[in-house]
C-alpha cells in the first residue's frame, strides 16, 4: 500500500503543477489557453479527448502464500484487452479509465518443484503437475494525461475487478518410460485406470473450484476477487505501450493472493 500512497502523491502533484501551469497561462495573453513553449522546443498542450484502445501484454503472474511450508512462485502469463477513457474534468486531463482484459497465466513444475510448492502427488510415480488460470479483469482507474507534440504520458491508479473463470491443476508423469513393463499400455491408460478405480478419488485433472478436488474449504479458489493497480501508458499518434502493476486485496484462497506484471503494447482508435 505505500506504492499507492506515492503514487497518490505524485498523481496529485502532477493535477497541482498542471493547474497551476494553467492559470498562469491563462494570464498571458502571449499564450494560448492551452499551449505552453518550453525552451527544448517541445509544446505542452492540455488534451481532453478521451481514447478507445485494444492491447495485448506479457503479464507474468506471482502466486504468493503466507501457507507454513510452500513457497511463492511465478506463472507465464499473456493477456489481451480493450480500454476506454473518459473526461471528467472541463480544462484538466483527467480520466476515468475503464474497459476489459483477459489474462491466461499457466506454470509447471517437475516433481521437485512440485513438492517445493506444496503439492501433492497422486501416485507413488515422479508427477509433473501444471496449473492453468484464466481471468476477466474490469479495471476502473483514474488516470492523468500529459501530451507534449504528439506524444502522451499517461499515469494511472485504480481498482480492478476479477473474475476467476478457470482455475486447475493438472498432473502428468515425469517420465512416461516408469510405465515399461507395468499394467498399463500408456500414460492415458494409467490415468484412465486410475479414475476408473476411484482410488482414494484420485484425479488427473483438479478443478480448484471445487472443495472435493482440493482437499478442504480453505484451498478453493475464489471466483471474485478485487485488487488495485498502478502504472503508466505512453501513446505516440495511435501507437500505445504500457507498464502496470496489480495485486489483489481479497484473497485467491485462504493466505493466498496473485499479482502481475503488465507490460503492454496497444492501438489506439
Amino acid at each position: 500500500m505505500k506504492k499507492v500512497r506515492l503514487f497518490l502523491m505524485a498523481f496529485m502533484s502532477l493535477v497541482a503543477v498542471s493547474a497551476s501551469a494553467q492559470f498562469v497561462n491563462s494570464g498571458n495573453k502571449s499564450q494560448t489557453a492551452t499551449t505552453s513553449s518550453f525552451n527544448s522546443g517541445s509544446s505542452y498542450k492540455v488534451d481532453l479527448s478521451g481514447w478507445d484502445r485494444i492491447t495485448v501484454s506479457y503479464s507474468p503472474m506471482k502466486y504468493v502464500t503466507d501457507i507454513k511450508g510452500t513457497d511463492d512462485f511465478n506463472m507465464t502469463g499473456f493477456s489481451l484487452g480493450y480500454e476506454k477513457g473518459f473526461s471528467i474534468a472541463r480544462s484538466l486531463p483527467i480520466f476515468i479509465e475503464t474497459g476489459a482484459n483477459m489474462q491466461y497465466a499457466f506454470k509447471t513444475f517437475d516433481n521437485e518443484d512440485r513438492e517445493d510448492a506444496g503439492i501433492s502427488s497422486p501416485h507413488y510415480y515422479d508427477m509433473k503437475a501444471t496449473y492453468s488460470t484464466l481471468n476477466l479483469k474490469v479495471p476502473v482507474n483514474l488516470a492523468y494525461k500529459l501530451t507534449f507534440g504528439d506524444v502522451s504520458l499517461i499515469p494511472y491508479v485504480g481498482l480492478n475487478f476479477k473474475l476467476n473463470l478457470l482455475g486447475q491443476l493438472k498432473y502428468s508423469l515425469e517420465d512416461p518410460d516408469d510405465l515399461e513393463g507395468s499394467q498399463y499400455d500408456d500414460e492415458d491408460d494409467f490415468w484412465n485406470d486410475i479414475e476408473d478405480s476411484d482410488e482414494d478419488g484420485m484425479k488427473q485433472t483438479l478443478n480448484m473450484f471445487e472443495k472435493k478436488d482440493v482437499g478442504g474449504k480453505d484451498y478453493v479458489w475464489k471466483r471474485f476477487q478485487m485488487g488495485w493497480q498502478i502504472g503508466v501508458g505512453l501513446d505516440y499518434n495511435n501507437l500505445h505501450v504500457g507498464l502496470g502493476y496489480t495485486k489483489d486485496i481479497m484473497e485467491l484462497c485462504k493466505k493466498v493472493k496473485t499479482s502481475s506484471v503488465m507490460v503492454s503494447l496497444g492501438y489506439n482508435f
